[in-house]
C-alpha cells in the first residue's frame, strides 16, 4: 500500500511570484530565440559563411525545440519542475554567453541547438503550470499573462552594416 503526501497550499504571494518567474523565463527564452533575426547578415560575414548556411541558426533551435519537447518531459517527469526549469535557464544561460564568445560557426550552432533545448524544455514543462499556481478561477488570466509576454521588440540591423 502506497502513500501520498500532498504539499501543503501555496499563498497567493508564492503563486504570484511563480507565474511572475515563468514569465520571465518565457522572456529570455523567447529574446535568445528570436534575436538574431536582425543580426543574420552581420552573423553570416563575421563567421565567413552565406546567408543560407547563416539560416541555420534561426533553424536549428526550432528542430530541436520539437525533438526536446516530448523527450524532455518524459525523462523527466519524475523530477521537481521547479528544479527543472531551473536547470533550463541554466542551459539557456550558458547558450547565451557561448553565442557571445563564439568564435566559430559551429559555437554558434552548438549554442543555438542549446537555445532549442530550452525552448522544448521550458515550454512543454511551463505550460500546464498555472493550473498548480493559482486558484482554478484565475487559470485562463494567469495562462494568458505568462504566454503574452512572450512577445519582444525585434532587433534592428546596425546602422554601420
Amino acid at each position: 500500500m502506497s502513500t501520498t503526501t500532498l504539499a501543503p497550499p501555496r499563498t497567493p504571494l508564492i503563486g504570484r511570484l511563480a507565474v511572475v518567474s515563468l514569465t520571465l523565463g518565457i522572456f529570455a527564452i523567447v529574446t535568445s530565440e528570436i534575436l538574431p533575426i536582425g543580426l543574420l547578415t552581420v552573423i553570416g560575414a563575421d563567421f565567413g559563411v552565406s546567408d543560407g548556411v547563416t539560416g541555420l541558426t534561426m533553424t536549428l533551435p526550432g528542430i530541436v525545440a520539437a525533438v526536446a519537447a516530448p523527450t524532455v518531459t518524459l525523462t523527466t517527469a519524475r523530477l521537481d519542475r521547479r528544479v527543472m526549469l531551473c536547470v533550463l535557464m541554466a542551459v539557456l544561460a550558458v547558450a547565451d554567453v557561448l553565442a557571445a564568445v563564439a568564435t566559430s560557426y559551429w559555437v554558434m550552432l552548438i549554442s543555438r541547438a542549446l537555445v532549442g533545448l530550452t525552448i522544448g524544455g521550458f515550454w512543454s514543462i511551463g505550460a500546464g503550470l498555472a493550473g498548480r499556481l493559482v486558484p482554478p478561477h484565475a487559470v485562463g488570466t494567469t495562462t494568458h499573462v505568462i504566454f503574452s509576454r512572450s512577445g519582444i521588440p525585434r532587433p534592428h540591423r546596425p546602422h554601420h552594416v
